[in-house]
């Protein structure tokens, strides 16, 4: 079955397209599966927003291309294809209305195109997108026509992860037709997790991984904020996996991929977006805070890891012609005092996104057979609970104190 893009969006917002085998509407929520939280796993002391979602994030939207063609034996070139695209919107109007960036490297083993323009600059200029390895220049090159008759003269921001054990990376099969369905889908509302767009492919803690997101909604005088995080999860080594302080990876030891090649991909980016008023030097440091919610999940940022945070405030937004042609212009941004409470809430949503990542992902099996498990979602909760770190189990526990 064949939709038009229009129908496709009214039926289905946040859903995304399965190209190759067939393009049709797919369901937003993988059967079986359910996030964390829904599983009375509860992340840190915040409150999350609506859809607990980087969306929640006024004017923000995101929308996924994911290909999926193909079994048996690689062919380069033609596949088994496991891969897509992630396109992150800051708002509608970027191009035309910059937001004040910031970044944060934890280590370098990866590449993100205008990052360092960006950083150089201080504002973010186009959306952010997420795919493989070998098709960021594809997205670069797409991104720079699409955006070309806006004439925004900042270098489009591509970041990528490798997936070569399930994809058929040197293929380069992400195609301009596939950039062009993820910006121009890219819809507010929940988001699709798991095995979609630019974490198809993706492994994380010899788990499945790919696309995770959460939210956190600040406290008290701060409540009319939100920070949102997504992450592109391909990262980790099992034996170091924990959930909520729990060693997960130590107690769940088979459900290794097969072969048992994959500890090699440990990169992941991770796109921290928030409404409050921030200078650039204010979302370097919340950009740093994310490195706290992926050391509790377990990562130590490994020798061949890629590991990189990108944060941006909607809470300012620039002219262009006012940034580059000499005239003046202003930003707000909230007291440095009172920037404590973001740092809490990117730890906290980057390791939810980080475990909503692994909870929304399937089984896969992808090039030579090559297959990735899922998180095996049962007996996790069974681990949990003997170490009473399930709601309201946990909660109980603490009262009986």
């Amino acid at each position: 079955m064949r939709i038009d893009r229009r129908t496709f969006l009214k039926l289905m917002p946040g859903a995304f397209l399965d190209v190759g085998m067939h393009t049709g509407v797919l369901p937003l929520i993988t059967p079986g599966r359910k996030r964390a939280r829904e599983l009375g796993i509860r992340i840190g002391l915040m409150q999350p927003g609506r859809w607990n979602a980087i969306t929640d994030v006024p004017g923000v939207k995101v929308g996924h291309c994911t290909i999926i063609r193909g079994s048996g034996p690689l062919k380069v070139g033609e596949g088994p294809v496991r891969t897509g695209i992630t396109a992150i919107w800051p708002h509608e109007n970027i191009s035309n209305e910059y937001v004040p960036f910031g970044f944060h490297l934890l280590n370098g083993n990866g590449e993100v195109t205008g990052l360092l323009e960006a950083a150089t600059y201080g504002v973010l200029g186009h959306p952010i997108c997420t795919t493989n390895t070998d098709s960021i220049g594809m997205v670069y090159d797409v991104m720079l026509e699409h955006f070309h008759s806006t004439q925004s003269t900042l270098v489009p921001m591509v970041g990528e992860t490798w997936d070569a054990f399930l994809n058929d990376v040197a293929g380069r099969h992400v195609h301009a037709e596939h950039v062009l369905t993820a910006l121009e889908g890219a819809v507010s509302g929940p988001v699709a997790e798991g095995c979609v767009g630019g974490g198809t492919g993706m492994i994380c803690y010899n788990f499945k991984g790919g696309i995770g997101t959460a939210s956190r909604r600040l406290p008290d005088l701060l409540a009319r904020y939100t920070v949102g995080v997504l992450v592109q999860a391909n990262h980790g080594l099992r034996e170091l996996f924990c959930l909520d302080g729990v060693p997960v990876g130590q107690e769940i030891t088979d459900k290794r991929p097969e072969p048992d090649e994959a500890s090699f991909l440990n990169s992941i980016l991770m796109v921290i977006a928030t409404d409050a008023p921030l200078r650039e030097d204010q979302l370097n440091r919340l950009a740093q805070r994310a490195a706290h919610g992926l050391a509790k999940t377990g990562s130590v940022s490994s020798n061949s890891s890629g590991d990189f945070a990108l944060a941006f405030s909607t809470g300012n937004k620039i002219k262009r012609e006012d940034f580059w042609n000499g005239k003046t212009f202003a930003l707000q941004a909230i007291e440095e005092f009172n920037i404590q409470p973001f740092f809490q809430a990117v730890a906290e949503a980057t390791e939810e996104a980080i475990l909503n990542a692994l909870f929304m992902a399937t089984d896969m099996t992808g090039r030579d057979n090559h297959k990735v498990y899922a998180l095996p979602i049962d007996r996790v909760l069974k681990i949990m609970s003997y170490y009473r770190r399930l709601l309201p189990q946990r909660e109980k526990s603490v009262a009986s104190l």
